[in-house]
């Protein structure tokens, strides 16, 4: 039995704030597994050997699971999460905050008011003819 699909919506408000959640536990993933995977003996013996994203989720799906956040049926508003959907949000997770944050600038036109100005610099010094490093 489906669900009329002209009943769908997004609650922007909800998609927002696990996307940001999504973000930040992307970040503090990368900054944490940053001690493992900068160590001398994991980047002399094991960075070569393709088990760096098997760990990243690993531990992003640990922490999804050990605090039940399922993004896909936080986003979906569905009755309660799923392994599923918790491993998908792990993967996301794990793949690592520089996707999530152009999402945000990118896609949604999320973007921090230094980035808008030096964006604006950029375009002012192309329309004058150069002249400006691009830094």
């Amino acid at each position: 039995m489906g669900v009329d699909p002209n009943l769908f919506h997004l609650d922007w408000d909800r998609l927002s704030e696990v996307l940001v959640g999504v973000v930040v536990l992307a970040f503090l993933l990368e900054r944490a597994l940053a001690v493992v995977f900068e160590h001398r003996y994991f980047v002399e013996h094991l960075q070569d050997k393709g088990i760096k994203e098997f760990i990243a989720v690993g531990v992003a799906l640990a922490v999804c699971l050990r605090w039940n956040f399922d993004a896909v049926s936080m986003i979906l508003l569905t009755d309660k999460t799923t392994v599923l959907g918790e491993f998908i949000t792990a993967c996301i997770i794990a793949g690592g905050s520089k996707g999530a944050i152009r999402l945000f600038r990118d896609v949604l036109g999320i973007k921090s008011e230094a980035l808008r100005q030096r964006e604006a610099r950029k375009a002012r010094e192309a329309a004058s003819g150069g002249g400006g490093s691009g830094t």
